[in-house]
């Protein structure tokens, strides 16, 4: 089989999982929002801590309870409240799955892959979070939680990583480095058949 040809028929395949990969992640999108809110909780408390009380699912948003008072006149007081939405970061997870299905990678794959994209998507709430209070409501604001300086420039930073990189560029990564033999094998069939040939080779020596 050329490379082309392999090539082909598993981008056909990934796109041809895509629609049932996608319909997957969106039914499991509340609670696997809240597990990877529970990772952005974390690393907020990383960057800023004891801004954030409590991480709350709020239909498909998530709900970051601040302890930051706010006043409106007739109201009393209150804490501030910022709500992210997930889907723009878990997104991923439909693709992942799309890709591991297509190359007919085991179940445990699956899971393990799931696991660690929660660690890149919960960076990505986080930042939009942490983006929310350090930059979007003023520098009062930021002062007040401890984000001035090299650290509001490292929250632009690491929002503009964890919004435009990290959501599409981790699951592709992550399916290659746990289907290398795979990859290699799809683009280079030759080259592959040829190292598991002197693999075999080797092992057939005797000691």
């Amino acid at each position: 089989m050329k490379p082309a040809t392999g090539l082909a028929r598993f981008v056909l395949r990934v796109f041809l999982w895509l629609p049932a990969a996608f319909a997957a992640w969106y039914l499991c999108a509340p609670q696997y929002s809240a597990m990877a809110g529970a990772v952005a909780h974390a690393i907020v408390d990383f960057f800023a801590a004891g801004t954030v009380s409590a991480v709350e699912r709020s239909g498909l948003d998530l709900s970051f309870v601040t302890r930051i008072e706010v006043h409106r006149a007739g109201s009393g007081a209150g804490v501030l409240l910022v709500d992210v939405n997930p889907l723009i970061y878990t997104y991923g997870l439909a693709l992942y799955l799309a890709l591991m299905l297509a190359a007919r990678a085991r179940v445990w794959k699956l899971l393990v892959g799931a696991a660690f994209l929660l660690g890149f998507q919960g960076w990505g709430i986080a930042f939009e979070f942490l983006a929310d209070i350090a930059i979007k409501l003023g520098p009062g604001v930021s002062a007040h939680v401890g984000l001035t300086g090299w650290r509001r420039e490292a929250v632009a930073l690491g929002y503009q990583v964890g919004c435009l990189i990290l959501p599409s560029l981790a699951p592709v990564v992550l399916w290659a480095l746990l289907n290398r033999a795979f990859v290699e094998r799809i683009l280079a069939p030759d080259a592959f058949v040829t190292a598991q040939t002197q693999r075999d080779a080797a092992l057939m020596l005797p000691r």
